[in-house]
C-alpha cells in the first residue's frame, strides 16, 4: 500500500540489536535506517524527535520489525516523542505503543506497506495487517508465515450485521488500549475504496469485530485526512464520532453501509390529536444531518410534502423533535420522515399510519376555517351541504385528494351529508369560520 508519506529521514543503525534483547526500555538515537528487530517481550522506547530514512543496505533498509505473536515486541514512544519520514520503505512492521494524550499517528506497516492510524489515549498500542481479515495470516519477517493474528482471528469478511454491505479483504489493524479515544483509520489508493464503496464515499464506516461479526462503528470521513490532503477515494482518512476503549472490537477495517444514514433514528410515532395529527421522533446519533422533511400520503403510495424541521446536526446524544399536521387529509394519514443530510445523503423512517375513528369523523378539520376534507373520496359520489333543518344549499365537489370546494360558501352551521358508492349515506354537523 503506497500512502502519503512524512518529510525526514530516519537514522537509528543496526548496532541497538544486542540491545533489544533486554525487557527495559531503551533510549533510541535521533534517526533510524532500519536493519532493527524487537524481540517478543522486548521494548524499544523514542524519547524525542526520530526520523525515519528510506534506503540504507542489511536485511531489513529502512524496517524497524518487531515480533507479533504474544508476547509480541513493542517500539514505544514517550509522551514527548514524536516521528518523520514514515512510508512503505521506512516503518514499523509490527506493534507501536504510544504514551500521552495527544493524538499521535502509529508509523505501522506490513511487508512493504505503510498503514498508519491515529488514536490519544494514552498506552494505545496497535499494528497493520495488509492481509485479508478472513485469513489474518500475514508474513514473518523472519522467515515464513504467522499463525492467525491477533489472537481471536481470522475474522471473516462476509461475516457481517445486517446494515453493513461489505467488509474490506484487503487489510485490518489490532488497535489495544483500555483509554477511551477516537481512532482514525488511513486508506491509499491499494485500499480500493471506491469499490468497497461502489463509488459512494459517504456509504463508508469503521468497522469492528465483535467477537462473533463485523459491526459498524459510527464514524466519518475526515475532510483533511491525518496525513494531509482532501480525503478522497485513492487517499484519505476516517475517525469514529466518539471515543471508545480500543479494547471493545478484536481488530478493526473499512467497510461499506448498506445506506449512508445521516441519522440513528431511535423512535418514531404518529398519533392522533383531537383532528391534528402529532408526529414525534427522536435520534441518538446524528452525522452531518441536515433537516427532516415530512411526507403525507391517503394511499401508502403517493406522497406530499408537508413540512420541514431542521436537523441537530452533529449529535451523539438523543434529541427529540415533533411536528403537528393541522390539517389532515381525511380520516386516514399515511406520514413517514425523509431524512437529509448536508452532502445529499438520505433515507426514509418507517410508515407511521394515523386514523380518526368515531360518529361524524369522516370530515376534517371540523370546526374549520380553511380546506376541508372528507375521508375516502373515491367511495363517495355525492356530498351535499344543508342547513340545520335539512334543506339542501348546494352539492359540493370533491377533490381526489378529498378537499371540498367551499371556498364561496358563508360562515354558519351546516350538515355535510355524503352518499357512498356502496349506498351508505352520512351525515354531520358541521361548523365553518369565515
Amino acid at each position: 500500500m503506497k500512502r502519503a508519506t512524512q518529510s525526514g529521514s530516519w537514522l537509528h543503525r543496526g548496532a541497538f540489536v544486542a540491545l533489544l534483547a533486554l525487557s527495559g526500555a531503551v533510549q533510541a538515537q535521533q534517526g533510524s535506517s532500519g536493519n532493527t528487530y524487537v524481540f517478543g517481550g522486548a521494548q524499544m522506547t523514542f524519547f524525542g524527535p526520530h526520523d525515519f530514512v528510506n534506503g540504507g543496505s542489511g536485511a531489513l533498509p529502512g524496517i524497524i520489525g518487531t515480533v507479533r505473536t504474544d508476547p509480541n515486541g513493542v517500539l514505544n514512544f514517550a509522551a514527548t516523542a514524536s516521528h518523520t519520514g514514515a512510508s512503505d520503505a521506512a516503518h514499523v512492521d509490527g506493534y507501536v505503543r504510544k504514551y500521552g494524550t495527544s493524538q499521535f499517528v502509529f508509523p505501522v506497516g506490513d511487508n512493504g506497506f505503510y498503514g498508519p492510524f491515529a488514536a490519544a489515549g494514552d498506552a494505545t498500542d496497535g499494528a497493520y495487517y495488509h492481509s485479508d481479515p478472513t485469513s489474518a495470516i500475514t508474513d514473518n519477517l523472519g522467515g515464513g508465515n504467522y499463525p492467525a493474528l491477533p489472537a481471536g482471528g481470522p475474522f471473516p469478511s462476509a461475516t457481517f450485521e445486517a446494515t453493513l454491505q461489505t467488509v474490506s479483504t484487503i487489510e485490518y489493524w489490532d488497535i489495544n488500549g483500555t483509554n477511551a479515544t477516537p481512532i482514525t483509520l488511513t486508506w491509499d489508493a491499494g485500499s480500493s475504496i471506491s469499490t468497497l464503496t461502489t463509488a459512494q464515499l459517504d456509504k463508508l464506516t469503521i468497522a469492528g469485530w465483535n467477537g462473533s461479526q463485523w459491526v459498524p462503528i459510527p464514524s466519518k470521513v475526515d475532510v483533511t485526512s491525518v496525513l494531509g490532503g482532501a480525503s478522497s477515494f485513492t487517499a484519505g482518512s476516517i475517525t469514529t464520532v466518539s471515543g471508545l476503549a480500543p479494547n471493545t472490537y478484536t481488530a478493526y477495517t473499512f467497510a461499506s453501509r448498506v445506506t449512508p444514514l445521516p441519522v440513528t433514528l431511535a423512535a418514531f410515532d404518529a398519533r392522533a390529536e383531537g383532528q391534528t395529527a402529532f408526529l414525534t421522533w427522536a435520534t441518538t446519533e446524528e452525522t452531518n444531518s441536515d433537516r427532516f422533511e415530512i411526507e403525507r400520503s391517503i394511499d401508502g403510495k403517493a406522497w406530499t410534502l408537508i413540512g420541514t424541521v431542521k436537523a441537530v446536526g452533529e449529535s451523539t446524544v438523543r434529541n427529540e423533535y415533533s411536528f403537528t399536521d393541522a390539517r389532515p387529509s381525511g380520516a386516514r394519514n399515511f406520514y413517514r420522515l425523509h431524512m437529509i443530510d448536508v452532502d445529499g445523503a438520505q433515507a426514509y423512517s418507517r410508515v407511521r399510519l394515523v386514523e380518526w375513528h368515531g360518529a361524524g369523523q369522516w370530515v376534517f378539520p371540523n370546526p374549520a376555517s380553511g380546506p376541508v376534507y372528507v375521508s375516502n373520496p373515491a367511495g363517495i359520489t355525492r356530498v351535499m351541504l344543508t342547513d340545520l333543518s335539512g334543506r339542501l344549499r348546494r352539492d359540493v365537489p370533491v377533490a381526489t385528494d378529498g378537499e371540498l370546494d367551499i371556498q364561496n360558501v358563508p360562515g354558519g352551521t351546516y350538515l355535510l351529508k355524503v352518499i357512498r358508492k356502496d349506498g351508505t349515506e352520512a351525515t354531520s354537523r358541521f361548523f365553518l369560520r369565515k
